[in-house]
Formats: C-alpha cells, structure tokens, sequence
C-alpha cells in the first residue's frame, strides 16, 4: 500500500521531516495552509520570519531528544509534532492538524512548551 497516496488528499495535514527539520513529505493539506509548496524547505521556512528563531528552538529540542512529542490547540486545530526513529536513532518528525469542529469551543493551549 503507498501510504503517500493515501494520505495525499485527507482532510487532515501531514508533514514529514528528515533529522535536520527539510520537510522530505507533505500533503495537500500542508501546501494549500501555507499557500505555497513545503517540499524540500527547512521545516523553519515555513513560518513567518518573526516566528523562526522560536520555532528553531523548539524543533531542536526534539533532535536533543528532550521533546518526543507535543500536542497544542491553534488556529481552530489540533496540532501534533512527533519524533520518529531509524535504528534507534532521531530520524525525524512528523507534524499533524486536524481542525476541530466548527463552533468547538476548545481554547488555545500553549503554543510551545516552556
């Protein structure tokens, strides 16, 4: 089964990202959030400049291994970040969204940890 296909165009976002945060997978979803394709971008590039040293910080911890995973509530969607591993090493992560209900009334938690 091509997991790429299945994926390709769910209602939901999906990115991949190596061990250096270059985005190797996104679907539909992803490109049309970010209005442009995410494919072969520092997952960093992504965001707004003023957003980017932040966000930098916060991937990292997740090569550091000090982050696995995180989940946060933002802009009407649930939002995961996971570490994923190759022979027992950080090969990577992978970020989901998934948009909560219309008229949720699900509050925004911290948009990263402290």
């Amino acid at each position: 089964m091509d997991f790429g296909e299945v994926f390709k165009d769910i209602s939901a976002g999906i990115l991949v990202t190596d061990a250096d945060f270059n985005v190797v997978w996104a679907n539909t979803f992803e490109e049309k959030f970010y209005g442009k394709p995410v494919m072969d971008l520092w997952a960093v590039e992504c965001h707004k400049e003023e957003n980017r040293q932040k966000i930098a910080d916060f991937v990292a911890r997740f090569k550091t291994g000090e982050l696995k995973s995180f989940t946060k509530i933002a802009f009407g969607m649930v939002i995961t970040y996971s570490s994923y591993f190759k022979d027992g090493e950080f090969a990577g992560m992978v970020r989901t969204r998934i948009n909560l209900p219309e008229g949720s009334d699900a509050r925004e938690t911290a948009h990263y940890p402290k």
